[in-house]
């Protein structure tokens, strides 16, 4: 039968390189422009950046230039201060040149910001202080040592002058050869610049200009000092604004502090401390910096501290008097830079969000066009698939229509066309007995092997769900079969073995009234299953009018092939013997892995009864039952199969896992009857009893039972005495019919039926296609004659 098959109507035959083109260029462009604004970010990040550097290294030259003017227009006037102040002295003592020294000093120092005090000294010990107080005025201190005694005197004067008070002090011990200024120009015999100290009388750290002065002969008169505080330096240097945290300090040659930017870096409690190096104020970076100066010098550099970029400038000033001293600029890189790169992340930013905006387009339309391809894809296979089963079921009506209807070879036709046109692994047409009890199926198709099957039945006992759910003749879609409440017996006992669990049942249904059963075994699902439904309720109504056209005489013949299906033939007309049919299918199996039946005959049976007893999940057997003492449910089925097996007569029997095997056999090939007759006995005997268990427990064993006549192989243990084991053949075959047999029933294969119908009663069940044995016929054994 020619079966139609769609090529799609969509015409998208595109070729797979245009279509994967046509959905990249959206991501390729988008790539594109993150690539190229990222190209442009960085320029424009590192074009500021380099323009920044630039600009920043100017500033800190113009910082070191201010700076150093800053420092000739701080300290010059105190210079020329000095000298005018040494030529109103003349070169005289302090008893002599004091008095015009001093009104010198009162005139000329409110002009001068820097200097806070003026000092006037000799070698005899002898000394004048004038230094500004905190109303404006100037107070003056005078020390005369003269005659051997000390006599220490304070005037004190307000804003305008005038003096309002004078007093002496005797405790003071003050003694101005012992200060730095003195001793350094003692020393040097030159103009001095002292380092920063403490001031004795303000208690106030700053630094001293003094200049010694000498008579003809070389002796020393007097020296004359001026006192600058550093607070006024200090508030200078905070002024400077130098990035957002970068500094200026004043140092000397040795890397000792002369000016901070700071009010507290000197303690104002120890007149002895001395300023200090610049790894000695606790400030991490400025300890690297004074250990790389001492290295490699001064200059301009960047250095690396604490994965930041720190950029230092130590440049000398050299001062009027000669003294050299260093203005060291400390910024992070970043004061100058981090504007570039704060912009930087907002452009990076920006662009991101151009970014985005522009992916999520290009995403939304590549999308779009892909949600369309599938649309026009998933339409095609719909349309396929509607296609397909259309003309299959036009293929079906026709064959309808003609004499025989679908009946016979057209019945198994019309399976097949419908496991085409459905995709499905098996489908199966069911037919319902006139007394509404037993589903028998009149054909069923499995793809997978290509073989057709029929006999089978299901009873209304063993599934009262399925046989409810026909009986209203709705149809029945089990995604999941062994979860459906109709469809939960049919799956446990029928579709699990076969690895199916999702089934589309059809009722066939005639005046009202359901007749019988379309079953599409694991069709395939998504776009293909379009029309499904559809097509299998067209069929059940062709498949309807086919069961209600069969004549009385036509059900007449079929009730007669049923019962001689069921009973054996007469002797003239047996078909060949079974076990011969297995026997030659093992040996084709055998050759064709290289080996024959007589390689193996020393190591096997041919003739062994088998029976395998598929007990109930472990968790179940593993309880106590209230009237089996302390044994466990497993241990009474146990102690019930060795009664058996011992009434028996069987020869072997094993538990594996959650079988129990029982087996008789003997070398004499004529005693496979009575070999058959023990096993089948042992499994009546065990049904029965388990049935009791049952009710005595109020518990479901769910147990299943089989048994099988064939050939099995053996292999033997040296112990004492020898242990046998039972492995392939028959087993095999009793353990796939007990795993597919219903609960609390006893399926038997065909040789066994041959072998036992005489003395016990069967009921067909259908043919299995099984590995090596080929189609066979299955039966349930009810009991004795």
């Amino acid at each position: 039968m020619a079966v139609f098959s769609g090529a799609g109507r969509s015409g998208r035959n595109e070729a797979p390189w245009r279509t994967w083109l046509r959905r990249s260029l959206p991501v390729i462009g988008v790539i594109a422009v993150v690539l190229l604004i990222s190209a442009i970010a960085f320029y424009v990040y590192d074009s500021n950046r380099r323009g920044a550097i630039i600009l920043s290294n100017d500033l800190i030259t113009a910082i070191d230039r201010r700076v150093e003017v800053q420092m000739h227009a701080y300290l010059s006037p105190a210079q020329q201060f000095l000298e005018l102040a040494g030529a109103a002295a003349q070169g005289r003592s302090v008893a002599e040149g004091g008095p015009e020294a001093e009104r010198f000093a009162l005139n000329a120092l409110p002009t001068i910001g820097p200097v806070t005090g003026f000092s006037y000294a000799d070698p005899e010990g002898n000394f004048q202080f004038i230094v500004r107080n905190e109303q404006g005025g100037y107070d003056t201190k005078t020390i005369d040592v003269r005659d051997g005694n000390r006599r220490v005197t304070w005037v004190r004067r307000d804003a305008t002058g005038k003096v309002t008070a004078t007093e002496t002090d005797p405790s003071d011990t003050f003694d101005p050869r012992t200060r730095p200024w003195y001793q350094g120009a003692e020393q040097s015999k030159k103009p001095f610049w002292t380092p920063t100290y403490l001031f004795f009388t303000v208690k106030k750290p700053g630094i001293s200009f003094a200049i010694p002065n000498y008579d003809a002969d070389g002796k020393l008169v007097n020296v004359l000092s001026v006192d600058i505080e550093l607070a006024t330096l200090c508030a200078f240097l905070k002024q400077l604004g130098i990035g957002v945290s970068g500094k200026a300090l004043i140092i000397d040659k040795q890397g000792r502090i002369v000016a901070y930017p700071s009010d507290d870096w000197l303690p104002a409690d120890r007149p002895d401390v001395t300023s200090p190096l610049l790894d000695e104020i606790g400030d991490p970076v400025l300890t690297r910096v004074y250990n790389r100066l001492r290295v490699e010098g001064y200059g301009r550099q960047v250095l690396d501290i604490d994965e930041r970029r720190i950029i230092v400038s130590s440049e000398p000033v050299k001062m009027l008097s000669g003294h050299n001293w260093v203005v060291l600029i400390v910024v992070p890189e970043t004061d100058f830079t981090g504007f570039v790169v704060d912009s930087g992340w907002a452009a990076l930013f920006m662009s991101v969000v151009v970014v985005l905006l522009i992916a999520g387009l290009t995403g939304l339309m590549a999308w779009r066009s892909m949600l369309a391809d599938r649309r026009a894809t998933a339409a095609a296979t719909r349309q396929q698939a509607l296609e397909l089963r259309t003309q299959a079921f036009v293929d079906l009506a026709q064959g309808a229509a003609t004499a025989d209807g679908l009946a016979g070879e057209n019945l198994q036709s019309a399976t097949e066309s419908a496991a085409t046109a459905c995709d499905a692994k098996r489908v199966a047409i069911w037919r319902l007995t006139s007394d509404r009890r037993t589903l028998t199926c009149e054909d069923c198709f499995d793809r997978t092997v290509d073989d057709h099957t029929a006999g089978l039945e299901f009873h209304r006992d063993e599934m009262p769900h399925l046989f409810a759910a026909v009986d209203k003749g709705a149809p029945i879609d089990a995604a999941d079969a062994g979860r459906d409440r109709r469809t939960s017996e049919l799956f446990t006992s029928y579709l699990e073995p076969l690895g199916i669990s999702r089934v589309y049942l059809a009722p066939i249904v005639a005046a009202g009234q359901s007749i019988g059963l379309l079953s599409v075994e694991d069709p395939r699902q998504g776009d293909r299953a379009a029309g499904l439904a559809a097509f299998c309720d067209a069929l059940s109504i062709l498949l309807a009018l086919r069961f209600t056209a069969a004549t009385p005489g036509a059900l007449a013949t079929s009730s007669q092939a049923l019962a001689a299906a069921v009973m054996p033939p007469p002797a003239e007309e047996r078909p060949p013997d079974s076990f011969l049919q297995r026997q030659a299918r093992l040996e084709r199996t055998l050759l064709q892995q290289g080996a024959a039946l007589e390689d193996v005959r020393e190591s096997s049976v041919d003739r062994a009864a088998v029976g395998v007893i598929k007990l109930p999940t472990w968790t179940s057997v593993t309880q106590r039952p209230s009237d089996s003492g302390q044994r466990t449910a497993m241990d009474a089925i146990v102690h019930e199969l060795r009664l058996s097996i011992e009434r028996s007569g069987a020869t072997y029997a094993a538990l594996l896992d959650d079988q129990i095997v029982v087996a008789a056999f003997s070398p004499e090939a004529d005693s496979i009857g009575e070999n058959a007759r023990c096993v089948a006995t042992a499994m009546l005997a065990l049904r029965d009893r388990l049935i009791e268990f049952e009710d005595q427990w109020s518990t479901s064993l769910d147990f299943r039972l089989a048994i099988d006549i064939g050939t099995v192989m053996i292999s033997t243990v040296g112990t004492e005495p020898p242990t046998r084991s039972l492995w392939g053949g028959a087993l095999g075959v009793a353990k796939v019919l007990a795993a597919t047999a219903s609960r609390r029933s006893v399926a038997a294969s065909e040789t066994a039926y041959e072998v036992l119908s005489g003395d016990f009663l069967f009921r067909p069940r259908g043919s299995y296609f099984l590995p090596e044995t080929g189609t066979m016929r299955t039966f349930v054994m009810v009991g004795r004659t």
